[in-house]
């Protein structure tokens, strides 16, 4: 378990190491590069490296001829107070940070482009123009059709207003009408009623009276045959028979005419006058169901009032849609800022359709450059930090760095951060390469060493000191650094001597000659 503990810690100390050692020859290829192109401080260093390595000849010689022991020499320099500043370097292109793609407002035909791909325009330009002779047609149509569709239901609510008011007329006092009827039919019903019992009587009383009439007769018949049968006197018995016959045929003619008898007529004549009221109620009622009827089918109900509200509604959005149309054809396409055009996807002459893409303008005032960072980088650099853009120079600000890695062309992970280009002009060119310095850190202050003072193992950063002509190790905590400088936190104080130059393998407890720089 520990020869296991002892692997991983071994493992870790040499990763650690791998890194800081990758760090500094990237640092180092960095600062050599910028040498090679350098100029102001760095072509200073290198005239007064020059000028040292002549004197540690030169030393070098003396000590030979004065002394029998020969001491290597080292190039030296006291370690100093002072300021510095770190920065990165990044690579990338120019781009802009504001986009607009613009697109066709209405399907019609491209009267005129007025620019080209790679034109600067200003904000407000004409850059389209349109032909609006369709739209002009479908407006009007659409306004012709949005009228009629108004019309139409003005129309169809004033009929449905009359019918309504056809409808409450006829269907006012109907109800109470309908029970006058049925009483009236009922009273009618009544009389009737009273007109036949009337003629059961008078038909009773007189079927009576007739019935005693044929019992006398009955009678007077058979007194009649015994006064024959006797020759007695039946002259007197043939009157009274006779009598009652005249009686019987009256009875039997009021029979028959019973229907016109005066208080029977009478009777009827009310019920002929009750009966025709009843038919007048029966006929005013049949009117005003039937405008009723007819009128309630003329009056809008809830549904057919909102299907024609959205008739109404649908036709004066169409319209509105074509004059809104026909407005932005007319106005055509401008500028909504300063750009370079790109990306034209139109001719003049062409038709296009509504929402198709015509071209692009990329912003020539809010300019970027978007710098690839690498892994190491991402530790140093964060929003907001200021930055030089190289070429003519430019100040600039981080304004984002990507969450998310991607490949580059050489199929690295990369992040990519933008830097906002905070004085564009007319010399700033879109889509070619830039190169930005962002400043990571400054200390004011602090303890100074040359950048190549510094050394780098398995135990971390130490420099070469000389101490009283003797090579010392120290370990050292390093801060920010510049392309000439590196900060150092804590190991080394102001005017120690620093070993910056050897040509030879440096260890501790070496007697050395140093040469200061």
């Amino acid at each position: 378990m520990s020869d296991q503990m002892d692997k991983m810690g071994s493992t870790q100390e040499i990763g650690t190491e791998r890194t800081a050692r990758e760090k500094r020859a990237a640092k180092k290829k960095e600062r050599a590069a910028k040498k090679a192109s350098g100029t102001g401080k760095k072509h200073r260093k290198a005239w007064i490296a020059a000028i040292a390595a002549v004197a540690v000849i030169g030393v070098g010689l003396y000590v030979r001829v004065s002394s029998s022991k020969v001491l290597p020499s080292v190039l030296c320099q006291a370690a100093a107070v002072g300021d510095v500043e770190e920065t990165l370097s990044a690579s990338g292109k120019v781009g802009s940070a504001e986009t607009q793609t613009y697109c066709a407002p209405v399907g019609t035909i491209v009267q005129a482009l007025h620019v080209k791909e790679g034109d600067a325009v200003h904000k407000g330009d004409v850059l389209v123009t349109f032909d609006t002779e369709d739209l002009e047609l479908t407006k009007k149509k659409a306004d012709l059709d949005a009228e009629a569709s108004e019309g139409s239901y003005q129309s169809a609510l004033q009929q449905s207003n009359e019918n309504q008011n056809k409808y409450s007329d006829a269907s006012i006092g109907l109800d109470e009408l309908k029970q006058m009827k049925e009483d009236q039919e009922q009273y009618v019903q009544g009389l009737k009623y009273e007109l036949e019992d009337d003629k059961n009587a008078k038909r009773k009383d007189l079927n009576e009276w007739d019935k005693k009439l044929m019992q006398e007769q009955n009678y007077q018949n058979r007194k009649l045959s015994e006064q024959q049968a006797y020759g007695g006197d039946t002259e007197s018995i043939s009157e009274v028979i006779d009598n009652i016959n005249s009686q019987r045929a009256d009875v039997a003619n009021q029979l028959s005419m019973i229907d016109s008898d005066e208080k029977i007529l009478q009777k009827q004549r009310m019920i002929d006058a009750e009966q025709k009221k009843l038919e007048d109620m029966q006929e005013e009622i049949q009117k005003r169901e039937s405008k009723k009827d007819s009128s309630e089918n003329g009056i809008l109900n809830g549904y057919d009032k909102k299907s024609k509200e959205a008739s109404v509604e649908s036709a004066r959005l169409n319209a509105d849609q074509a004059a809104s149309d026909l407005e932005k054809a007319q106005e055509g396409i401008i500028a909504d800022f300063d750009g370079i055009i790109s990306g034209i996807k139109t001719a003049a002459g062409s038709r296009v359709e509504k929402g198709s893409e015509l071209f692009t303008i990329q912003s020539s005032s809010a300019v970027q450059v978007t710098v690839e960072l690498s892994k190491y980088d991402l530790e140093k650099v964060k929003e907001g930090q200021s930055a030089t853009v190289t070429g003519v120079s430019y100040s600039g600000t981080v304004s984002r760095i990507n969450r998310v890695a991607q490949n580059n062309a050489q199929n690295t992970p990369v992040v990519y951060a933008d830097v906002m280009i905070e004085n564009p002009d007319g010399n700033i060119f879109l889509g070619i390469e830039g190169k930005a310095e962002i400043l990571t850190g400054s200390a004011e202050g602090v303890v100074l060493v040359p950048y190549e003072a510094v050394n780098t193992d398995k135990e971390g950063d130490f420099c070469y000191l000389v101490k009283d002509g003797v090579i010392v190790r120290q370990n050292v905590v390093t801060g920010i650094s510049s392309d000439m400088d590196v900060e150092i936190k804590e190991g080394i104080s102001e005017g120690d001597t620093v070993v910056i130059s050897s040509d030879m393998d440096l260890m501790e407890g070496l007697q050395v000659n140093p040469v200061m720089q």
